[in-house]
């Protein structure tokens, strides 16, 4: 599954944060993003899944979502 994959689900629920995320492509993107918010990073953990894959987590604020990004 690539991430425009996942974006409908994302808009269908949370229209605002979909657009402000379609066009990311790097980890880079994302954090500039979250400290351009003022997002507070002590939240955001990390999953390692292998020695390649990484699961960046989340939580959105005032909701009981969270916000998980695949990475390789």
């Amino acid at each position: 599954m690539e991430y425009a994959d996942c974006l409908p689900a994302v808009r269908g629920s949370h229209p605002e944060l979909a657009t402000a995320i379609e066009r990311f492509v790097t980890l880079e993107h994302v954090l500039n993003w979250l400290t351009g918010d003022g997002y507070p990073l002590g939240s955001i953990d990390m999953l390692t899944q292998d020695e390649y894959c990484h699961d960046l987590i989340l939580p959105l604020a005032k909701s009981a979502d969270w916000l998980v990004f695949g990475m390789t």
